[in-house]
């Protein structure tokens, strides 16, 4: 095995698995619609929520897709032939997250213009909603990642990966809103943007190696 036919066949694997994708994009798209009609449709209101309605969804999203990221391969023996393949375990994991990543966020940069639209977001602040998505999902799918790893073995584990990654989502959530609603006050944004691409790259270093002992841990 190569990291190329590696990298070839989770493509695959996610393409033919898509109803797993598509529940998350679905859940994403239901949210996002649902909230006016549960608390205020007025465009007022609206808004100046949107940028936060559309990172809670998106967030909520990402959890659906990473909570079962390796648990196919771990009840397949897949994780066993990772171990001894002979190939860096971490850059395995990375592979995996960036086809996930990628696989999960197009779509939803795709529906983020229409979805924005809808809830009354002026145009120029989209573009700031879409720099935090770019600069702040990778976060979430790293962070959720490990709390993936760290559950793969337990039969219902779905509830402690949520307790376990949640609080390492909010500063993500935090800084993204913050920056939205800076830029909507007419302030300065460039800080939380800065610091939304720190805590990616921080999650980029620490991620796969935490995710990789995670899982040497539960398949020995």
């Amino acid at each position: 095995m190569t990291y190329f036919s590696f990298t070839k066949g989770e493509l695959l694997t996610l393409l033919r698995r898509k109803q797993d994708t598509m529940n998350a994009l679905i859940f994403f798209l239901m949210v996002v619609i649902l909230f006016p009609l549960g608390v205020s449709p007025s465009p007022e209101f609206l808004s100046v929520a949107a940028g936060g309605i559309i990172w809670c969804a998106a967030s909520l999203a990402i959890l659906m897709s990473v909570e079962g990221m390796f648990k196919e391969d771990f009840n397949d023996g897949c994780l066993e032939q990772w171990l001894v393949s002979g190939l860096s375990l971490p850059v395995l994991i990375l592979l995996k997250v960036s086809i996930h990543w990628l696989i999960v966020i197009v779509p939803l940069l795709i529906m983020a213009p229409i979805l924005a639209q809808m809830l009354f977001l002026p145009m120029d602040i989209f573009y700031v909603l879409l720099q935090t998505l770019i600069l702040g999902t990778p976060a979430l799918f790293l962070i959720g990642t490990i709390g993936s790893a760290l559950t793969v073995s337990l039969r219902h584990g779905a509830v402690l990966m949520l307790l376990i990654i949640i609080p390492f989502y909010l500063p993500v959530i935090i800084f993204s809103t913050g920056a939205i609603r800076a830029a909507q006050s007419g302030m300065l944004y460039d800080g939380q943007i800065a610091i939304l691409a720190a805590i990616s790259l921080a999650s980029l270093v620490v991620s796969p190696i935490m995710s990789a002992i995670s899982i040497k841990a539960s398949v020995s």
